[in-house]
């Protein structure tokens, strides 16, 4: 089965909203050996929304939709399919009742705005109730050149489209697909710290493979992933195809990987930390305190982060982190000698076993004539010893934050891995 994923809304086309719903979209149908082949946003206009429908139904067997659905005038996903459907829109009364009674749950009142979600082309009934939100999905089944097709609108917000999708449509399209044919499994190798370009030189050869088994390679801030693609007769089968693969990657990749699927740096850090029974504290400058928002971002990191002094000024640097004026004065705030005593000063502040200092410069503006914007110093102190880093990130203000940061949680899983 053919899947197109069509996405509405001009604030998707202007880049003012990230897509994330059809890349839920995409993995979902994957999942269920369906193939999405391609994908398409169209902005709030009737006429557009209709082309994109009857070119996409044209092409596959399945089409879906996201968001237009909502109570305002360029909400006009509804109307574009009933325009390709060449069918008048009728008042349905289930969805009028189900919308009032969310609403009166929370104290709110029927207004004609929010009553505009109770229109849908006549002659289809397929509704999905939106326990979320208030519009609902529709399901319509469209019979092009003799063939039966599929088209699902779905509300725009990702807590409401998800839970619908899978909680509603996923048990009928189970049903429609009945006994797949293949089982499509697909697996996420992370790397961190090295260049896409190395990485795509160790494993030229797995880049050029073929379906039904394939690998790809996609560049991230400070991270690399390889994504590998297995498709069987059975789940067993291609499971075997993606562990074969696994392996191959580490023999090649060794410690660079650090996590597969849905693992974060942060949480294979925060797993390395559990196992040495280790405790870190942080001290930072340029990032803001962007690493510890990292590790608090792992659920149950307070087993082994205790907390961290962001000291943007030289003054709290001082006061906050014992960082003596002296060295301040000599060799300047971006330095080996001040990352070095942050980290010692923060790891004995909170009686830590493990002290992370970073200070640089993130841009665009602070530059000298012997430091350039993106230098930065990552200092960590373990037991009684300090090593210090000294790297230059490239990049927007942003970027040189976040990558410095995971700098910082990569040289820190690096030194536990090595037990050092």
């Amino acid at each position: 089965m053919r899947a197109e994923i069509i996405s509405i809304g001009t604030e998707i086309l202007l880049g003012s909203i990230l897509n994330t719903n059809a890349r839920f979209l995409s993995q979902q149908l994957s999942q269920n050996a369906i193939d999405v082949y391609r994908q398409n946003v169209v902005g709030d206009n009737v006429e557009r929304i209709a082309e994109s429908f009857q070119s996409a139904l044209h092409r596959s067997d399945m089409v879906i939709s996201s968001g237009g659905l909502g109570p305002t005038e360029d909400d006009a996903t509804v109307r574009g399919l009933a325009l390709f459907l060449n069918k008048p829109l009728v008042f349905h009364r289930p969805t009028y009742r189900a919308i009032q009674k969310r609403l009166s749950k929370r104290g709110y009142r029927m207004t004609k705005l929010i009553a505009k979600q109770c229109y849908v082309p006549k002659g289809y009934k397929n509704i999905f109730q939106n326990l979320n939100g208030t519009a609902p999905g529709i399901l319509c089944e469209v019979v092009i050149n003799r063939k039966t097709k599929q088209v699902l609108l779905l509300p725009g917000p990702p807590a409401e489209l998800e839970p619908m999708f899978l909680n509603q449509f996923l048990p009928r399209l189970r049903s429609l697909i009945d006994k797949p044919s293949q089982t499509f499994i697909t697996r996420s190798v992370r790397l961190a710290d090295v260049p896409e370009s190395q990485v795509a030189q160790k494993i030229t050869d797995l880049l050029r493979w073929k379906p039904p088994l394939t690998v790809g390679i996609y560049a991230k801030p400070q991270e690399v992933e390889i994504k590998i693609m297995a498709k069987a007769s059975s789940a067993h089968t291609a499971q075997k195809m993606i562990l074969r693969t696994e392996r191959i990657l580490r023999q090649r990749l060794g410690e660079k990987i650090y996590g597969i699927d849905n693992e974060t740096l942060s949480s294979s850090v925060g797993k390395l930390l559990i196992q040495k029974r280790k405790k870190v504290a942080t001290a930072e400058s340029c990032t803001g305190g962007l690493l510890g928002h990292l590790f608090t971002e792992t659920a149950g990191s307070s087993s082994y982060y205790l907390g961290g002094v962001t000291a943007y000024q030289n003054a709290f640097k001082v006061s906050f982190l014992d960082v003596p004026e002296a060295i301040l004065k000599k060799y300047g705030a971006v330095s080996t000698q001040t990352a070095k005593k942050m980290s010692e000063g923060v790891k004995r502040r909170f009686q830590a076993d493990i002290g992370i200092g970073i200070t640089g410069i993130a841009g665009p503006g602070g530059k000298t004539s012997n430091k350039r914007v993106g230098l930065v110093f990552i200092a960590l102190s373990i037991g009684g010893k300090t090593a210090v880093s000294k790297n230059l990130f490239l990049g927007s203000r942003a970027d040189i934050k976040m990558k410095a940061a995971k700098k910082a949680l990569n040289l820190l899983r690096l030194r536990l891995l090595a037990g050092k």
